[in-house]
């Protein structure tokens, strides 16, 4: 018994260090842009253990959506884990609104193999939330600073409740 869950312990832990990480993005790259998201980075970093992502900048149908300063991926099958740093609004956004983000993370584990938990700092308060992935939805709860509490894109995007204000919607 103690062999086999060496082996079993062994070929897991093979999977997670011999894992193509950066081919793997490459191929997510690949299918984002089907959905018209194109995404470029200035460095790119296997590290054995994770994948580190430097200068990462998101685009929408053209238009600069969102960078990042560092994004590190966590991937070890049975669980899961994005972060990113020093993210904010895209220079086409910015306009509409200038969010910054200190800190993005994003968890999936098989414990709950359809959700993924959603957690962010910023100028825009603590948000926390999570995402079906089977379905789609998006539930995030926001505790707002000040100055984002009194801004146009708060009001309209986030509604007060029992839980504090909630932001709900599908995205697929």
């Amino acid at each position: 018994m103690r062999k086999f869950l060496i082996l079993l312990l062994s070929t897991y832990l093979a999977l997670i260090f011999l894992m193509p990480k950066v081919n793997l993005y490459y191929t997510l790259k690949q299918q984002l842009q089907r959905e018209h998201v194109t995404m470029t980075q200035e460095r790119l970093q296997d590290r054995w253990f994770d994948l580190k992502i430097e200068g990462m900048k998101l685009y929408y149908d053209g238009i600069e959506s969102a960078d990042a300063e560092r994004v590190e991926v966590l991937a070890w099958l049975l669980f899961n884990r994005i972060e990113a740093e020093g993210v904010r609004a895209g220079k086409d956004l910015r306009k509409l609104f200038d969010f910054r983000a200190d800190r993005v993370v994003v968890i999936h584990s098989v414990i709950h193999p359809t959700e993924a938990a959603l957690h962010a700092e910023g100028n825009f308060g603590t948000v926390s939330g999570k995402l079906n992935l089977k379905s789609g939805k998006i539930h995030l709860t926001i505790e707002p600073s000040a100055r984002f509490r009194q801004s146009a894109a708060f009001r309209e995007l986030f509604r007060k409740s029992g839980e504090g204000y909630i932001y709900e919607s599908t995205l697929y």
